[in-house]
């Protein structure tokens, strides 16, 4: 008799086939159809497949370490975060990652359960959870004000995209108006990121950070109730601005005294004298709500633009009839053409713009002919022109073109095309904001990216 060893050993087979010659005929057949049966041991054993990703940088995640827990079996993700543990033997199993990223974030995201069959593979996806999911569930191990929001996000240098690690972020609010402005402070860990979990909801927040002298555009924001609001701030070289205004009554002229004004979200307050003047120092560049509260005129409020390094004068019309905006005028003084919003964008003298004139038509070809960074011109099937930033920074595909939003002598152009026809022999600068710096300084809008022209005069 001939004792057969495992299925799956060749010599084993050999053993079968010799065994089935030495039969009767009648034999042969039925020993020749269970030599050929799937014998091997991957006909057994399963195999656990997937991809690690990180959700908060939005990629793929390699050289994590993933494993089936209490079992030997383990591999590492490659660099497309692929992974791929083969051999498993059918049963019910943990699967398990880490990678030092986790370890950074203080967090486990916990086991994913599978059930591997005999000869099938179980795709699966492994994931460090999201920015907006971490500081929830960081939250709920704080004690928070009942109805309190979260605010998390990025801090990173505008020039460079550094994430700037100890940065420091100050979330200021009025609770009620008028009234006093409260404040919490946080601070960026090792990966530019910080999160705040006690923010009012339902009121406007003002998110500022600073490093070692830069700070970022001023940005007011808004949280739900319960809710969570990402907040990415670039940073930059900034000169502060002077605010000085007085109030007047709309209808005698009068200066209207003793009323107390402030910038809605910051500690700037303060009360009109009896010119009806005030004042505010050291205000850094950005959007605000001016604020007005008298006991005759009721509360006022109005936009405020700030500039970079200017001194504003600004005269607000009172009324004591009820108005749903309060007409406000701002001059500036002592202007500066290459501070015309923020640093950080690209400056484009008419030094540049002259070197390229002679082979260039318009303002589109000036841009072509700089070979700026990141930007692409395409003239289009409709016989438009389209700048914006290349893939990458904002979607950009064959069939179409992202353009960047554009302002001639800060007005925003209505027809683009018209705009990026300008004859470049009446442009005298220019200043191109990428979209992480667009989107913080002219709202949603500027998320493709802005482009400033300024023609000769202005």
């Amino acid at each position: 008799m001939v004792s057969p060893g495992p299925l799956g050993a060749a010599g084993s087979i050999r053993g079968i086939i010799m065994f089935a010659a030495s039969v009767p005929d009648r034999l042969a057949f039925a020993v020749a159809l269970f030599a050929i049966a799937p014998l091997g041991a991957d006909a057994q054993m399963g195999a656990v497949t997937g991809v690690v990703y990180d959700s908060i940088e939005g990629r793929p995640l390699p050289d994590a370490a993933v494993f089936l827990w209490n079992t030997p079996f383990r591999t590492e993700s490659d660099a497309e975060g692929r992974f791929s543990i083969t051999d498993v033997p059918p049963g019910r199993y943990s699967v398990l990652f880490f990678h030092t990223t986790l370890g950074e974030l203080g967090i486990s995201p916990g086991p994913v359960a599978v059930e591997v069959r005999a000869g099938a593979r179980h795709p699966i996806t492994l994931a460090i959870p999201s920015r907006a999911t971490l500081v929830r569930t960081q939250c709920l191990l704080e004690d928070r004000p009942p109805g309190a929001g979260a605010v998390g996000g990025l801090v990173l240098d505008a020039d460079s995209d550094v994430r700037l690690g100890g940065a420091s972020v100050t979330l200021s609010w009025n609770k009620e108006m008028p009234g006093p402005a409260t404040h919490e402070t946080a601070r960026t860990d090792s990966r530019g990121w910080f999160r705040s979990c006690s923010v009012p909801s339902g009121v406007p927040v003002l998110v500022a950070a600073t490093y070692y002298g830069r700070t970022n555009a001023r940005r007011e924001i808004t949280v739900d109730e319960g809710g969570f609001t990402e907040a990415t701030l670039p940073l930059f070289d900034y000169a502060s601005s002077r605010v000085a205004g007085r109030l007047v009554d709309r209808e005698s002229g009068a200066p209207v005294r003793g009323a107390e004004t402030w910038l809605r979200g910051t500690d700037r307050r303060t009360l009109s004298d009896s010119d009806g003047t005030f004042t505010f120092d050291d205000v850094s560049p950005g959007t605000y709500m001016l604020m007005v509260d008298h006991l005759a005129y009721g509360t006022k409020m109005d936009t405020l633009d700030v500039p970079e390094g200017r001194r504003l004068s600004v005269a607000m019309l009172l009324d004591t009839r009820p108005i749903e905006v309060a007409p406000i005028t701002v001059t500036t003084e002592a202007t500066d053409a290459e501070l015309a919003r923020a640093r950080g964008g690209v400056v484009i003298t008419r030094e540049q713009i002259e070197s390229v004139t002679q082979r260039a038509r318009d303002a589109a070809d000036v841009i072509r002919s700089l070979h700026v960074p990141g930007i692409i011109v395409r003239h289009q099937s409709n016989g438009t022109i389209c700048v914006g930033y290349i893939t990458g920074q904002v979607k950009m595909n064959q069939t179409g073109c992202v353009s960047m939003m554009i302002y001639i002598n800060d007005v925003r152009a209505t027809d683009a095309d018209l705009a990026l026809r300008l004859d470049p022999a009446a442009i005298d600068r220019m200043v191109i904001y990428k979209p992480v710096e667009a989107g913080s300084l002219f709202g949603l809008g500027g998320g493709n990216g802005v482009w400033m022209i300024y023609t000769k005069g202005n």
